[in-house]
């Protein structure tokens, strides 16, 4: 990736122009130098701001100096390797020798019409100040001389102003600001000393039989007073022979500017000023989708869109409505480059340059999107009708209401629903997420705050635990570190389980290592619980299955088997291995489960029926032996094993339970299932216990008779019975 922005400053070498001004300014420079304007010549280039006039114009100045240096000797080939540094010494070092001068003048510079003259004059005599003691500068000296210095002076000279194209050798060398306002009071036509200099200078420069060539680029960035005042010094000195005056503005600009002066001109003053008016070729919309990539390129190296034709959607739609010029071109490369190395790999590269876009041309859409982004992302869910929505989020008020429509249709589902229209897509909202898209309430803050949000980890650091060559340490250093970031909700904990459940959802990156590395802190994971409050409640222990069990959809065949193998026979993760396990064994049918479509099973008939009676083994293995007790939610697991092994399998073991009375209060504890309230004061969790759940594998009496039997003396087992007898209280209201 370069590490350049893109300048806005014209070019002034062929190779570098992608939109066809070589040949407009080819034939610019011939007329240029083939014309013989005994009495002036004044040429405007027109165009709107961002066309490239001043590309124009260098380019013609570059061929103008090329084709006169080689008129006087100079090697072509030669002098068209130069850079432009050294072709402007040589056009300054041969300035005796040639009879074309180019004179760049900046009218911004000077304050005042008469300030204006007398600095053009100084222009002009620095131009043909060939011979230093010669009559003809004694001449140009006494004209100068004629001018009142109005409201200060102006510095003489032919130095350069920092940063002028290369022909602009004899640029203005002091510049007596705009803050000495407008100090001339008279008109240039009422001067008679003036005049008297313009009939000395138009003589010196007949008999000269030089070429002077005047530029004066960017005239419609003036104010419309002192534009005015161009115009007039322009209109009074554009019939001294042999100077041609190339002027470039945008003509809407300029005749709306001088339309509001305090004297308004109408549209015919320029019609007397300027002979010939030639309009810039407007660029091809192809030209402009060119740059547009080549630039992109060069900036987001190998990254692509993650769905091509929603690129191509957003690119035709809501773009390119925008990109009118090669300035607009810039801009939005410029604003891509500064803020990709700061998101790269954490937006979707369609989102951001479509949301980049509105907020460079089109203000109003942009505030609209981002006022509204966590409703439009249900980050900040309320019930709204859809009719309504749909209607306070029409961007009427936007510059280009359509494009900017298309553009929040194609980033947000949710608009294009309740719009009804066919530019959205129907990613689901897992996929969404892995691309990290602006319309998800995990990853919009990243198009907002110029980076990424901070309680998200970088695509970068989930696919190095993905890969690592040890995940399973590199996992839990990582739990580790983020089990002590409390910024949520949601924890930090769940956030990284639910990226990873987007990354192995959209690749194939769920390795046999990383299984391993999920059991080894399965447990403690599940533990922690780390609900996430949202249109339905996750815990944990549906993250980490949901990572095995999407992650194993993008796999082949074998590494499929090898991690069934490691569900089967690891040591670690129980309740989880029975999760992944005992969900496909149902989708094939096995348990009395009704089988589901075969495009849904994960692995054969075969392996997996061998692999549900190993894992129905060691839950109940885990349960005769009490182990289970140990487990994060024992009560999962029983349910598990009672689904493997049927009811009276499950019923005889309650029952030794309640008769050996070491585990009778693990067991009572087990039972009361969480429900989720909200009210008044809030969403809170309560417990309640339903008899009918257990009938047939619990004699719900029996429990509780025994807790009473031994409640007097174990303190575990008298809190046990008072938590069960509360939650089947809470179940009744």
């Amino acid at each position: 990736m370069t590490g350049r922005l893109f300048g806005d400053r014209p070019i002034s070498r062929p190779e570098d122009d992608a939109f066809g001004l070589s040949s407009f300014a080819d034939a610019l420079a011939t007329s240029l130098l083939q014309m013989s304007p005994q009495d002036g010549l004044v040429v405007s280039i027109e165009g709107p701001w961002g066309a490239g006039k001043s590309s124009a114009i260098a380019l013609a100045m570059r061929t103008v100096m090329l084709r006169v240096l080689n008129g006087v000797g100079e090697g072509r080939e030669e002098i068209e390797r130069l850079s432009d540094v050294d072709l402007q010494e040589r056009w300054i070092k041969l300035a005796k020798r040639r009879q074309t001068h180019i004179v760049r003048f900046n009218p911004w510079n000077f304050s005042g019409q008469e300030n204006l003259v007398r600095a053009f004059f100084r222009e002009l005599s620095s131009q043909l100040q060939i011979e230093p003691e010669s009559w003809r500068t004694r001449q140009m000296s006494r004209i100068a001389g004629y001018l009142p210095a109005v409201g200060g002076s102006v510095a003489t000279g032919g130095a350069l102003v920092a940063g002028a194209p290369l022909w602009g050798i004899a640029a203005a060398a002091g510049a007596v600001g705009r803050a000495l306002g407008e100090m001339g009071q008279k008109a240039f036509s009422k001067d008679a000393s003036l005049e008297i200099a313009k009939k000395n200078l138009a003589g010196v420069l007949k008999a000269s039989g030089q070429r002077v060539i005047v530029v004066i680029d960017d005239l419609d960035r003036l104010m419309p007073t002192e534009m005015r005042a161009v115009f007039s010094l322009v209109k009074s000195l554009g019939d001294l022979p042999n100077v041609l005056y190339l002027l470039s503005f945008d003509d809407a600009i300029v005749h709306k500017a001088l339309s509001q002066t305090a004297e308004k001109i109408d549209s015919e003053f320029l019609e007397k000023i300027v002979q010939v008016s030639l309009k810039l070729p407007p660029p091809w919309r192809s030209e402009l989708h060119q740059l547009l990539s080549l630039r992109l390129n060069a900036i987001i190296g190998d990254a692509s869109p993650a769905d091509e034709n929603r690129w191509r959607r957003m690119m035709t739609g809501a773009i390119d409505p925008y990109l009118e010029t090669p300035r607009d071109v810039t801009r939005l490369v410029n604003s891509i480059q500064v803020i990709w190395p700061n998101v790269k790999g954490d937006v979707d590269l369609t989102d951001l340059i479509g949301i980049t876009t509105l907020q460079l041309f089109d203000q109003k859409a942009f505030d609209l999107v981002r006022d509204e982004i966590e409703t439009i992302t249900y980050a900040d869910y309320q019930y709204e009708d859809d009719d309504e929505f749909g209607k306070r989020m029409e961007p009427s008020m936007a510059r280009n209401p359509e494009a900017a429509k298309e553009a929040m249709t194609i980033m947000f589902p949710r608009l294009s629903k309740v719009w009804k229209s066919f530019s959205g897509d129907n990613a689901v909202y897992l996929l969404q997420k892995e691309q990290r898209r602006i319309s998800t309430k995990e990853y919009h803050r990243n198009y907002f705050v110029f980076g990424r949000d901070p309680r998200m980890l970088m695509r970068s650091e989930i696919d190095s635990l993905l890969v690592a060559s040890n995940p399973s340490s590199v996992l839990g250093a990582t739990i580790r570190r983020l089990e002590t970031d409390i910024s949520g909700p949601p924890s930090r904990i769940a956030t990284l389980l639910g990226q990873l459940v987007e990354a192995v959802y959209a690749r194939p990156l769920l390795s046999p290592a990383f299984v391993c590395a999920l059991l080894d802190n399965a447990d403690h994971l599940i533990r922690r619980e780390d609900e996430v409050w949202d249109m339905f409640i996750t815990h944990n222990d549906q993250r980490i299955s949901n990572i095995i069990k999407l992650g194993l959809e993008k796999l082949e065949a074998g590494v499929r088997a090898e991690i069934l193998s490691i569900l089967v026979g690891y040591e670690s993760g129980l309740q989880t291995r029975a999760a992944v396990v005992e969900e496909d064994a149902a989708r094939h049918g096995l348990f009395g489960s009704k089988p589901s479509n075969e495009s849904e099973r994960l692995f054969s008939a075969n392996t997996i029926g061998q692999a549900a009676v190993a894992i129905r083994d060691q839950v109940a293995a885990a349960c005769t032996s009490g182990l289970v007790w140990q487990t994060p939610t024992p009560a999962r697991l029983i349910a598990a094993w009672r689904r493997m092994a049927g009811n009276a399998t499950v019923k005889a073991w309650t029952e030794a339970v309640i008769a050996d009375g070491d585990h009778v209060a693990d067991f009572a504890n087990a039972l009361p299932s969480r429900v989720y309230q909200t009210g008044g004061d809030g969403s809170k969790i309560i417990w309640t216990f339903e008899r009918a759940r257990y009938a047939e594998i619990l004699d719900t009496d029996a429990l509780l008779d025994r807790l009473t039997g031994l409640a007097d003396a174990d303190a575990e087992a008298s809190e046990a019975l008072d938590r069960l007898r509360e939650a089947e209280l809470r179940a009744r209201d």
